[in-house]
């Protein structure tokens, strides 16, 4: 079932439009991506799904409850993350936690799960001045976790998290997506952690989404891998590479090599390099499928 429906909606201040149009559906359980650059109109759309601003036209329907008829009923099925979430920083986790449970009237039960769905147990009864990063955005996911919403809006979720930072927060919110069957929101400019976090991705710029597409069910295809190969030893790797059957192309830059190979074919590259005591620093994959989309739809070309 749908839990998220906003259906031709437009928003203007003044005399400038700012959303022209929009339409879209996030599922139960669907994790749905909503990727564009800055004033393409994302932040304008979480607000009036939050019931902060009113659309001119259109409609947004949470749990079957239009938000401008039935708002408390729409806003009682949401929870939300901005960028730096909102603590008492002079609390513990657990005391910010129990505020929150005590006035939507939750139990101490609930509060304990959600604590160690996000895995701040450890953690949990220090106070937040002393949190990293990381740890204030796995308690503000808590909070926003602890009402078990059906709509989960999170806005620019990552920014600033280390690498570590990030891969905690992808799988909370992939358990709550698949656990707790909630439909997830994320308005994101990470294009590698919308293609490895989200099933759907739609893509919106001057407040028009140019397309929804699946990533999960194979709309946005890669024909091939692009890894990025740090090293020291440059030019002996980038020979090597040129003699491997599954390569296709390399692009030489200071410090490292972004390479083209066939898909799934980055553990065979790893075992050559190291066959042929190449130091290697770092390799990654370089997630061009949505990158190629986003420059097509968005920027309106693709850049090389």
């Amino acid at each position: 079932m749908n839990v998220l429906e906003v259906k031709d909606v437009y928003k203007h201040l003044g005399k400038r439009e700012i959303i022209k149009g929009i339409t879209f559906s996030v599922e139960e359980g669907e994790i749905f991506g909503f990727l564009g650059p800055n004033g393409a109109g994302k932040t304008t759309t979480i607000r009036m799904m939050v019931g902060l601003i009113a659309a001119n036209k259109g409609t947004i329907t949470i749990m079957g409850h239009e938000i401008s008829s039935a708002r408390e009923k729409a806003l009682s099925c949401i929870g939300a993350v901005v960028e730096n979430p909102e603590l008492y920083t002079y609390l513990t986790g657990r005391q910010n936690l129990m505020q929150i449970a005590a006035i939507r009237k939750i139990s101490k039960k609930d509060v304990e799960e959600v604590i160690g769905l996000v895995n701040l147990k450890d953690r949990i009864d220090d106070k937040v001045k002393k949190y990293s990063l990381g740890m204030k955005q796995r308690l503000g996911l808590a909070a926003a976790l602890i009402s078990k919403p059906k709509l989960l809006i999170l806005d620019e979720p990552t920014n600033g998290l280390d690498p570590t930072g990030i891969m905690d927060f992808r799988d909370i919110v992939k358990h709550a997506a698949k656990e707790l069957k909630t439909a997830v929101f994320i308005s994101s400019h990470m294009l590698s952690e919308v293609q490895q976090l989200c099933d759907t991705v739609a893509f919106i710029n001057g407040g028009v989404i140019k397309s929804i597409e699946s990533i999960t069910g194979g709309d946005i295809k890669q024909d091939m891998d692009t890894v990025v190969v740090v090293t020291k030893d440059i030019e002996k790797c980038e020979e090597i590479l040129k003699n491997l059957s599954f390569v296709h192309k390399t692009h030489r830059n200071e410090d490292d090599l972004v390479v083209e190979l066939d898909v799934d074919s980055t553990p065979e590259l790893i075992f050559s390099l190291s066959e042929n005591k190449i130091r290697v620093t770092e390799v990654y994959k370089k997630y061009k499928g949505l990158e190629q989309r986003y420059m097509e739809l968005v920027e309106g070309g693709m850049r090389e």
